[in-house]
């Protein structure tokens, strides 16, 4: 590119950053729009300049664009289509923008570096915001609760997607910095973020945190040839420590878990949304009711059920990723929804051996991200929207392409 075009593109760069620090507040939702239309509108006015527009026909690219496409289609087939077309303008719209901008502009080394940082930056943030609720709002589980961020009644399991989100990129600047003295401040930013994991209470947010903890030490013992087994067993102390810890020091934290095996048979009133969900989902399996979340609060799905009515229940969405989308769009578009999943942790996986440094551990990274949330975590909840999966494929995708000596 020439100068005036990299200046354009610095512009996009710091914008991706700007947005990655506000998706995660509450507040904002003005600015992260035109985050996404500014960037892209400014993306497409650079576009016959990239060099790099081969990244999107790569697979997991092609892959996410199917899936979004039949996001669309599955408008057609909606009870209500003017409703489902324009919840299109949401998730859906925003997630096409913004893959193509950070798949393409983050393909740079020193970007990506910027980025772990951001993300850092982010994680010790929300973390604070979060402590901060809990030892002067009196909130009974770690989670924020300020003007600027809040997750509702119950949201210490969005708050703990939010941090196993963060977290495997905010490991990665311990990689990097070669100083003891850094790795030690850093490792203790990411100690404490792991101990608000721990006092959020959330159960699938601590099996979220495991499977991270497996993808890094299974890449580890690959690529250093440490020992597996050791690894895992020494994580295993350090957490079981935290949690001891932890448990004297919070009673709600030990109240959860002496109720898990009584919750355990509705999986904490789950079942409540997920029984008249699939029973309306034998009535329209392939192509679903419609997109959008006010459709699973229509009586017409369940008039033909043993509920006839849209069911009054608690918890008030379906509290699972899987049934959801099969609830809206059907099988039509759960089957490619598992496959790119399953397909880009394998693909991420498989690529990361062919790097030895953050592109490396960017697609580990998404991997982590990816096994925790988008299949562990979203067996019990509502993972949040398709714009945060977009961006975590759109940095494995950007990683996989990065080259020494990048030039956007």
């Amino acid at each position: 590119m020439n100068e005036k075009y990299e200046k354009i593109d610095r512009f996009i760069e710091y914008g991706i950053y700007i947005y990655i620090i506000f998706m995660f507040l509450t507040k904002g939702e003005a600015v992260r729009n035109v985050l996404i239309f500014g960037n892209f509108t400014l993306w497409l006015f650079t576009l016959k300049h990239r060099k790099n527009l081969y990244i999107l026909k790569d697979p997991v690219s092609i892959f996410f664009a199917a899936f979004l496409g039949l996001t669309v289609f599955s408008v057609i087939f909606s009870i209500d289509p003017f409703y489902s077309f324009l919840e299109l303008r949401e998730d859906p719209l925003k997630a096409a923008l913004l893959f193509p901008v950070i798949s393409t502009v983050m393909a740079d080394r020193k970007r990506l570096n910027k980025l772990v940082y951001i993300t850092l930056f982010t994680l010790v943030f929300i973390v604070l915001i979060g402590y901060y609720s809990y030892f002067f709002h009196n909130v009974p589980f770690l989670k924020p609760d300020t003007a600027l961020m809040h997750t509702g009644a119950t949201g210490y399991n969005r708050f703990v997607i939010y941090l196993n989100t963060l977290l495997p990129f905010a490991f990665i600047p311990v990689l990097l910095r070669p100083r003891i003295a850094i790795k030690v401040l850093l490792g203790f930013l990411l100690l404490i973020s792991v101990i608000a994991v721990i006092l959020t209470t959330s159960r699938m947010g601590l099996i979220g945190l495991f499977c991270i903890v497996l993808i890094w030490s299974l890449y580890f013992s690959k690529i250093k040839n440490y020992n597996f087994i050791r690894i895992i067993s020494g994580i295993i102390a350090v957490m079981l420590i935290i949690v001891t810890i932890s448990w004297f020091s919070s009673s709600h934290l030990r109240d959860r878990i002496f109720t898990t095996s009584e919750q355990l048979q509705t999986v904490n009133l789950r079942t409540e949304a997920w029984k008249p969900a699939i029973l309306a989902i034998s009535q329209r399996p392939v192509f679903g009711w419609g997109y959008g979340k006010q459709i699973f609060f229509q009586d017409e799905p369940f008039k033909d059920t043993y509920y006839k009515k849209a069911p009054a229940m608690y918890p008030k969405n379906i509290h699972n990723v899987f049934i959801k989308i099969l609830f809206h769009q059907g099988i039509i578009s759960l089957i490619p929804y598992i496959f790119l999943i399953i397909f880009a942790i394998r693909y991420f996986w498989k690529n990361s051996f062919q790097f030895k440094d953050i592109r490396s551990y960017i697609l580990i990274a998404s991997v982590s991200v990816l096994l925790s949330n988008y299949i562990v975590h979203s067996m019990t909840e509502e993972v949040p929207n398709l714009r945060a999966l977009s961006i975590i494929l759109s940095l494995g995708v950007a990683a996989k392409f990065t080259n020494e000596n990048s030039n956007n």
